[in-house]
């Protein structure tokens, strides 16, 4: 059997805890943060951060920065990322300054970050990822207060403000995984859990001159189809059904139909765009992160696996339908009440969390176009009762 799963609503503004506030500028008494701002005032401290590594995660923690801008609204925050999820944040009011900085190519880039954030003589660390490599850093470039999860013996030693993750967290989103953090080091859990993301003007500028070279600005309706996905193969929806899904559309709908990926993921795109008989437009590798960005919030909708593209969508409050398989959707559901997912039920070996199929990827090949096709019919009246 098939179904179509709704995750559960998520308002903009979602209170979590009860009680007051506390005042901006402020940490919960007894709060690691609270016996630092003892002895110094909020508006001098530093705060360095070492950001996810994945597109999705970096949209998904989102609401963990954005909760320490509005606790604390005149720190400096400085976020290191890796060169393919920094447009994720070029546009962030939750920060000060981004480093752009690959630390995992080798030794001398590792040794590089470790001086950068020593030069910088922050008072406060976080290390968002879980890896040793992250706690490291911050143990290196000799960072005071260093927060993180301890989820080895390792980290422990490394993150002396660290915490261990509750088991709540491990199971729900992973939005409230990474709040967790930042809920940690100020004492006040946050009241607003929303993706925050914005789009730049000149990528903005960019894009209406593509769509306007492209035939697509006559005022139909885009639908995007996201065929691929990064870091796994087994996340995967077959090439041959997304080709189909675009023909249905194309012949059903008054939409244009928009193939979305990576230059990792123009091969699949380019398999699908070979398959359709209806036409489409297949721009998969010619867009920066920028530009896809911008180009999904002219977006009908998107129609995509579980990756990248569609934590994108969700953040821009896009009508998203995602195709889930292998992976938990429990903690890593597109986070908007304009989104939806599908997967097949009651597939044993589902969900696995193997990036390759070592069967018949039957958790997958078990969902029929006419199941998609219903599904992207109802996300669409979901969000109209959301107002998008």
């Amino acid at each position: 059997m098939t179904v179509s799963v709704a995750p559960p609503p998520l308002p903009p503004s979602a209170d979590r805890v009860d009680g007051a506030e506390l005042p901006p500028g402020q940490a919960a008494p007894g709060s690691p943060l609270e016996r630092l701002l003892r002895r110094q005032r909020a508006e001098s401290l530093r705060v360095f951060i070492k950001g996810v590594n994945w597109v999705g995660d970096a949209i998904i923690a989102t609401p963990a920065l954005a909760h320490l801008r509005r606790q604390f609204p005149d720190v400096q925050i400085t976020l290191m990322v890796r060169p393919w999820v920094a447009a994720i944040y070029e546009n962030s009011s939750d920060i000060d300054e981004l480093w752009v900085h690959d630390d995992s190519k080798d030794l001398n880039a590792f040794v590089k970050a470790v001086r950068m954030v020593r030069k910088g003589r922050f008072q406060i660390g976080i290390a968002l990822p879980n890896s040793l490599r992250s706690g490291l850093l911050l143990r290196l470039a000799s960072v005071p207060y260093r927060f993180g999860y301890h989820t080895s013996l390792a980290r422990r030693m490394l993150l002396n403000y660290g915490q261990t993750p509750a088991s709540d967290l491990l199971a729900g989103h992973q939005v409230f995984y990474y709040l967790g953090i930042i809920e940690g080091m100020v004492g006040q859990a946050a009241r607003r859990q929303q993706l925050r993301l914005t789009v730049g003007e000149l990528e903005r500028e960019e894009i209406r001159r593509l769509l306007a070279q492209r035939g697509l600005d006559r005022g139909r309706p885009i639908v995007g189809l996201a065929p691929g996905s990064i870091n796994s193969q087994a996340k995967r929806w077959p090439a041959e059904r997304y080709a189909e899904l675009a023909d249905l559309l194309g012949r059903k709908t008054a939409a244009e139909i928009v193939l979305l990926g990576s230059g990792k993921e123009k091969e699949v795109c380019d398999r699908v765009a070979t398959l359709c008989h209806q036409p489409v437009h297949n721009l998969a590798g010619e867009l920066n992160l920028g530009q896809v960005i911008a180009l999904m919030e002219r977006l009908q909708a998107l129609i995509c696996n579980d990756s990248g593209a569609m934590h994108i969508a969700a953040a821009l409050r896009v009508p998203t339908l995602a195709i889930f398989g292998p992976t938990e959707w429990t903690t890593t559901y597109p986070f908007s009440n304009a989104a939806n997912i599908i997967r097949k039920e009651g597939v044993a070996c589902a969900p696995c969390m193997l990036r390759e199929c070592p069967i018949d990827h039957r958790c997958m090949t078990g969902i029929a176009v006419g199941d998609v096709l219903d599904g992207f019919r109802k996300v669409l009246q979901q969000a109209k009762q959301y107002g998008r």
